[in-house]
């Protein structure tokens, strides 16, 4: 079989159409962050957003990208090192660093890009990185290309501090990268970032959060670590745009040293277009929005919890407590599938997880949109469709 044979033979995604079951790549007709969306042109409550505050459709958020393309036009239009480099860059990074407490960040393309550049610039020949074993993809494959230039990769058990303590006390190096996700959306649970920043310490390790899914929603704002009382105790943090920050692109901070480091060195940052103003200019409007709320209790993270009872006490298997996804546990991937296809024929749109192992979830994503009387039709359908959708051991049950 030649390179291209093998790609025109997959036929997982043919057999879910088929079955008129596929879940991917839906085309939305309009915005689809507002806790509403057009799908096919039939409305859709909007369960399947990383767009936790709302901030997508803000007018502000929507008036500081106009304002940006009508001065810089609608792309940096080079890397940042060569003639791609804008005020607007420079402006997020500074604003960045001072709201979540560190001396210095680094703004790049995309989520993605930041973590790949970053861990796979950071550790080389004669390093070891330590990632949960469900790291994010972005950090998985980051380790991975730092493993092409020498370094070692090693994965602790899923939230497990107990294991990386005894795989670094064991280990024959200090030079160490500790790495996880600092809240898991599909098992709604925060990672153990005490025990983790404790061990570090003790064994000069450094530990990198990627607070992409706890920006916006915990500690003011400032994500999990801030949240837990960890603030100067973390020295490495990424976190993604995509999510709360309403925009594209994702940032790490760290202090001005390691910063300056990696705008020299990653490639993911060096060799890519910077940022487009439009982008730049609506995560920096959806940070000062964030700030601004920073006193109260997103409403996303009430409305997930409210879901996430309603859905328990139906006899949905929910997964965790934590974060504005709620997470409904199902026993294969046809169930996982015909579930998100009967939920989209009544009018409620949620994402499926990727199978990954034996994982199998329906993903409800709640943002701030999702009003008490949004939730409770949703509710009302979730409770409709029990019998169709819930496993016969758990209806039973």
């Amino acid at each position: 079989m030649n390179l291209l044979e093998k790609c025109r033979a997959y036929s997982r995604a043919d057999e879910a159409r088929d079955a008129g079951l596929y879940p991917y790549y839906s085309a939305f007709q309009g915005p689809s962050g507002g806790g509403r969306a057009v799908r096919e042109g039939a409305e859709v409550c909007m369960l399947g957003s990383g767009d936790y505050r709302s901030l997508s459709t803000d007018l502000q958020v929507i008036g500081a990208a106009q304002d940006a393309i009508a001065l810089y036009g609608s792309s940096a239009s080079g890397t940042r090192p060569q003639g791609g480099n804008l005020d607007l860059h420079e402006e997020l990074e500074a604003d960045l660093a001072g709201f979540f407490g560190y001396e210095a960040a680094l703004v790049f393309p995309t989520g993605y890009m930041t973590n790949l550049g970053v861990v796979s610039t950071l550790a080389a020949e004669g390093d070891v990185v330590y990632l949960d074993e469900r790291a994010h993809a972005s950090l998985e494959d980051g380790a991975r290309l730092a493993r092409a230039t020498g370094a070692a990769v090693s994965r602790f058990g899923h939230l497990s501090s107990g294991d990386l303590a005894r795989q670094l006390e064991g280990a024959s190096t200090r030079s160490a990268l500790v790495v996880t996700d600092a809240l898991f959306p599909e098992e709604g649970q925060l990672a153990p970032v005490a025990e983790l920043a404790a061990i570090c310490e003790e064994h000069g390790a450094a530990l990198l959060v990627d607070e992409s899914h706890g920006v916006g929603l915990f500690g003011g704002g400032r994500g999990v670590v801030q949240h837990l009382g960890l603030a100067g105790r973390v020295p490495l943090m990424t976190l993604s745009f995509g999510k709360a920050l309403a925009s594209q692109g994702g940032a790490v901070l760290a202090d001005a040293r390691t910063i300056d480091f990696l705008r020299h060195t990653s490639r993911t940052q060096v060799f890519s277009t910077g940022l487009s103003p439009a982008d730049t200019a609506a995560a920096h409007a959806a940070l000062r929005e964030i700030r601004r709320r920073s006193d109260g209790e997103p409403e996303a993270l009430m409305a997930a919890e409210h879901l996430r009872r309603a859905l328990d006490v139906l006899g949905y298997d929910v997964a965790g407590d934590a974060g504005a996804v709620v997470a409904v546990r199902l026993p294969d991937e046809v169930t996982m599938f015909a579930a998100q296809r009967l939920l989209v024929d009544h009018g409620v749109f949620a994402n499926v997880v990727a199978p990954v192992g034996e994982r199998y979830q329906l993903m409800f994503a709640c943002t701030d949109a999702h009003t008490p009387d949004v939730l409770e039709a949703v509710i009302g359908v979730l409770g409709a469709l029990r019998e169709e959708l819930l496993p016969h051991h758990r209806r039973a049950a």
